[in-house]
């Protein structure tokens, strides 16, 4: 085998191993948002557990989802000191938030709209509930409800993307594919046509009157 087709075989080789870009845009992305997604917990976690966050946690869970039927169903409303701690401590989760919207706008843009959406109809329920339009229990309802709503369509957008990605990394492979079998036909070629231009060597013996040539 000459070194020029061992050069392109090599080449072949190495165009079908590496990885696409976007499978690489796929773990950069479930990379960054699951770093993202523990860091938000790892934060609200801390302010929820935080003696100042102490009054409060008897009606709200950490998790919506999570709620008990007794918080569920708690009819009442918040007192002042109550709605003290909620303003002090609002703050903190909120910047909690905005990191991890920040972090994940990096590389699910499309994301942060949906994350948006699922502050904004939490803090709406969270106001009704300051200014006592409703009580911990409806809070707790709405907030739940927001919740799952907002996971529902963030795995349908998070399906959205990898459809593209799984487009984009099929595409790749194609290309891939007849970059290889263009290499190899060329390979091919060229062999063939080194072949053509190879010099003819003759032996010829001379045995009496006869004269015996062989090509080489």
């Amino acid at each position: 085998m000459s070194k020029r087709v061992a050069a392109l075989l090599l080449t072949v080789a190495l165009l079908a191993g590496c990885t696409t870009a976007a499978q690489r845009q796929y773990q950069a992305i479930k990379s960054n948002n699951q770093s993202a997604l523990q860091d938000l917990q790892t934060c609200a976690m801390a302010v929820y557990n935080s003696p100042e966050f102490a009054p409060l946690r008897r009606h709200l869970p950490f998790k919506p989802t999570d709620a008990t039927l007794e918080q569920l169903t708690d009819a009442s409303l918040a007192t002042d000191e109550e709605i003290r701690v909620i303003l002090e401590e609002h703050p903190k989760l909120q910047s909690c938030r905005q990191h991890t919207m920040d972090q994940i706008s990096q590389t699910t843009p499309t994301a942060v709209p949906i994350f948006l959406g699922i502050t904004t109809k939490s803090e709406d329920s969270l106001i009704d509930l300051i200014q006592k339009k409703q009580s911990w229990g409806a809070h707790v309802r709405r907030i739940r409800d927001v919740t799952i709503a907002g996971a529902a369509e963030l795995q349908a957008e998070g399906q959205h993307i990898e459809a593209g990605l799984q487009q984009s990394h099929e595409a790749e492979l194609g290309r891939r594919q007849a970059a290889a079998d263009a290499l190899v036909h060329y390979s091919q070629t060229q062999q063939i046509i080194n072949n053509m231009n190879r010099p003819v060597i003759t032996n010829c013996n001379r045995f009496g009157g006869m004269v015996n040539c062989v090509s080489q």
